[in-house]
């Protein structure tokens, strides 16, 4: 029986094994140049995932929402970015995106607006300068254009002075894009409906306490938002007597007992609460109690850490929720 004849693997020629050479030498010395720069930047190294995004090899947002969805003339995006925050309004196609998520969500970000997409925004809004709430902030000025920035009161708080805070402040600068501070009375057109501040931070030393209560409203839909205000700002609001009812609401502080006192949230009766919060969290958000609250006021709760990017919507049967990974 004859044998077959084996195949040997034809030997790269000396041009082709440095063209491969030549080519791995450029992508580490980019790689390189990338995480020292990002180093001096942010003070500390990159992750794997900003690293890889860097060279689009980071796993891609599927943002897959049905047409549907986006012709309903409003929609609120609970944008998936892990245990921090964003959250953008579409409405009769004007844009609101408040806070940018973490230092590490950038390429989930972005790729989210993109398929969205958005080019302009007409507002962007900063609750407080923690990093989990602005760490993407700064890519976000460089890549979309922004009509308008609206700020907390910092004159309630010591001067943050991270650099990511430093970074995005410059920005706004040398984009002379206009700012406004956050104050209990203001309302801004978006879309078919607009955007009030209801109630502002207060003084502290707690930058969480710095995030004002910010409700959209049109006339068949509501969204409560409050960033991480903490019970203190909650109380503030009680207070003042403002319209806390809404349709949906954004758990405070990612669902934590600092956060969603039962007096507050007997005032805004969600139908629906989103929380934003990352698989297996360090935080343990959200907290049994606020879930034990909310299910007994009747709210539906959606998380992003479960059902991943969450889109609400009115049309004319009521409230619509899309989910990333259905249930």
């Amino acid at each position: 029986m004859a044998r077959g004849k084996s195949k040997r693997r034809k030997a790269k020629s000396p041009k082709e094994i440095l063209s491969i050479a030549v080519s791995a030498f450029v992508v580490v010395l980019c790689a390189v140049s990338f995480v020292v720069t990002y180093q001096e930047q942010y003070g500390r190294f990159p992750t794997l995932q900003e690293l890889f995004g860097q060279f689009g090899l980071s796993q891609q947002v599927v943002t897959d929402i049905p047409t549907e969805v986006l012709q309903e003339g409003t929609s609120v995006h609970f944008i998936d970015v892990g245990q921090a925050d964003a959250t953008l309004i579409l409405s009769n196609g004007e844009t609101c995106l408040i806070d940018a998520g973490d230092l590490d969500s950038s390429t989930a970000l972005l790729q989210y607006l993109d398929g969205m997409g958005i080019k302009t925004l007409d507002y962007l809004v900063m609750t407080h300068p923690h990093a989990d709430h602005i760490g993407s902030m700064d890519d976000v000025l460089e890549n979309y254009s922004v009509e308008q920035v609206i700020l907390p009161d910092f004159s309630l708080a010591p001067t943050p002075t991270s650099k990511i805070f430093q970074r995005v402040i410059d920005l706004i600068g040398q984009k002379q894009i206009p700012t406004v501070t956050a104050q209990a009375g203001q309302s801004y057109p978006l879309g078919n409906g607009e955007l009030k501040i209801l109630a502002e931070g207060v003084k502290t030393d707690n930058y969480n306490n710095l995030s004002p209560v910010i409700k959209f409203q049109q006339s068949d839909f509501s969204v409560l938002f409050t960033g991480d205000a903490e019970v203190e700002v909650e109380k503030q609001a009680l207070e003042q007597q403002v319209d806390l009812k809404a349709d949906v609401f954004q758990a405070g502080h990612h669902g934590s007992t600092t956060s969603n006192s039962e007096e507050f949230l007997a005032k805004v009766r969600p139908q629906l609460t989103v929380i934003s919060c990352g698989k297996d969290n360090s935080y343990g958000h959200p907290h049994k109690e606020i879930l034990e609250r909310l299910t007994a006021l009747g709210s539906s709760i959606y998380r992003t850490d479960q059902q991943g990017s969450i889109v609400v919507y009115p049309n004319k049967d009521g409230l619509n929720v899309w989910q990333q990974k259905a249930a």
